[in-house]
C-alpha cells in the first residue's frame, strides 16, 4: 500500500479512525486514533498553515529554532524546579498525579504501529505536527478544564477552535465533538452543557485570533507566572469543578479520572511514565517493538533504578 501523504485527504480512513475513537475514547487505542483523524482529514490544511507560519514573526522563529517542547513537558524534575505559581510548576502539579496518565504518553501514541513515520511530508510539517502533540496538557492548565470526562469534553471544543477555528456546528458534527455533544449527559442538564461547549469553542477561537498555538514559543512561557501567560495568550480560565458532573452515569464512573480510568491502562501508563522519567525519550519508547518494551517493563517491575532502565532500553535505541 502506498504511504499516505499530507498533500491529500483520506476521508474514508478519517471516518474509520473517528468510529474507532467513538467506540472507546477513554483508552490508549481510542487516543491513538486522534492524530489519525487529524492527518487523514486535514493534511492540505496543515501544509497551508505552515506556509502562514512563515509570515508571522514568532512562527518563523519557532520554525527556525525547532525547540524540543517534548523535552520540557516530559521532564517532571525540571517543571517542579520552576518558580512557584509559574505555568510549568502548575503544569507539573496538575498532570503528575497518582493513577493518571501524563499527556506526553498520549502524545507519543502517534508513533505506534509506524503510522506517523510512514507518512510522507516535509520535515517542517513533521516538526510542527510532533510539537503540536504536546499541547494537550498545556491547554488543560491554561483553560481551566479538568482531566475528568466532562472537562475533557469541554476541552475538545476549546482545543478544536484554538488549533483551527471553524463553525461550532462543524466541530459538533465531527467525531471528536460528536461524543461530548451527543453522548455526554452531565447533571447540569443538556441546555447548559451545550452552552458551555459553545463557550469553550468561543474561548478557543478568541485565543487563536490572538496567537495561533503553533506560533507560540511555549518553552519561554513555562517559567512565567500562569496568570501572566493566560493574559498574554488571551485565555480566561474556566473555574467550575466538573469532577462529579458525570458521576451518575456508567461511563462517567468508569472514566472519572479521564484516560486513567481502566485498570490495565493505568498500570501500563505508570510503567511507561517510569521509563520516560528514567531518561528514555517518549518517541523511542512508543516506537519500540512490543517484546523489547516488555523487557524494559520487567526491569521497572523488578524495581530497577534509572540506570538499569536506560541500559535495558539502550538495547533497542
Amino acid at each position: 500500500m502506498q504511504a499516505p501523504t499530507l498533500s491529500r485527504r483520506y476521508p474514508v480512513r478519517a471516518i474509520a479512525a473517528g468510529a474507532r475513537w467513538l467506540v472507546n475514547p477513554v483508552s490508549a487505542d481510542g487516543a491513538k486514533q486522534v492524530p489519525r483523524m487529524i492527518l487523514y482529514a486535514t493534511g492540505p490544511e496543515i501544509l497551508a498553515s505552515i506556509e502562514r507560519m512563515r509570515d508571522h514573526e514568532s512562527g518563523r522563529r519557532v520554525l527556525a529554532d525547532r525547540p524540543n517542547l517534548g523535552a520540557f513537558v516530559s521532564n517532571p524534575k525540571a517543571l517542579a524546579a520552576m518558580p512557584e505559581g509559574s505555568f510549568g510548576r502548575v503544569l507539573h502539579a496538575r498532570m503528575n498525579f497518582e493513577g493518571g496518565a501524563p499527556g506526553y504518553l498520549l502524545a507519543g501514541l502517534i508513533y505506534r504501529d509506524g503510522f506517523f513515520d510512514e507518512y510522507e511530508m516535509p520535515e517542517e510539517a513533521r516538526f510542527v505536527i510532533e510539537r503540536s502533540r504536546w499541547f494537550h496538557d498545556l491547554y488543560h492548565v491554561l483553560s481551566g478544564y479538568g482531566t475528568d470526562l466532562a472537562g475533557e469534553g469541554l476541552l475538545i471544543f476549546f482545543q478544536s477552535a484554538y488549533n483551527r477555528p471553524r463553525p461550532f456546528a462543524e466541530t459538533a458534527a465531527k467525531p471528536p465533538g460528536l461524543g461530548p455533544f451527543l453522548f455526554l449527559r452531565p447533571h447540569v442538564g443538556q441546555r447548559r452543557w451545550r452552552q458551555l461547549l459553545r463557550a469553550a469553542h468561543d474561548a478557543g477561537s478568541t485565543a487563536h485570533a490572538r496567537t495561533p498555538p503553533t506560533y507560540v514559543y511555549w518553552e519561554e512561557l513555562l517559567p512565567r507566572p500562569l496568570d501572566e501567560v493566560r493574559a498574554t495568550l488571551g485565555i480566561t480560565p474556566f473555574t467550575e469543578d466538573t469532577t462529579d458532573w458525570l458521576s451518575k452515569s456508567w461511563l462517567g464512573r468508569r472514566a472519572a479520572t479521564g484516560f486513567g480510568a481502566y485498570a490495565r491502562e493505568v498500570e501500563a501508563a505508570q510503567v511507561a511514565r517510569r521509563i520516560v522519567e528514567a531518561g528514555v525519550e517518549v518517541r523511542l519508547l512508543m516506537r519500540a517493538p512490543a517484546d523489547r518494551a516488555a523487557e524494559v517493563a520487567k526491569v521497572v517491575a523488578d524495581g530497577g533504578d534509572d540506570g538499569a532502565i536506560r541500559a535495558a532500553a539502550a538495547q533497542w535505541l
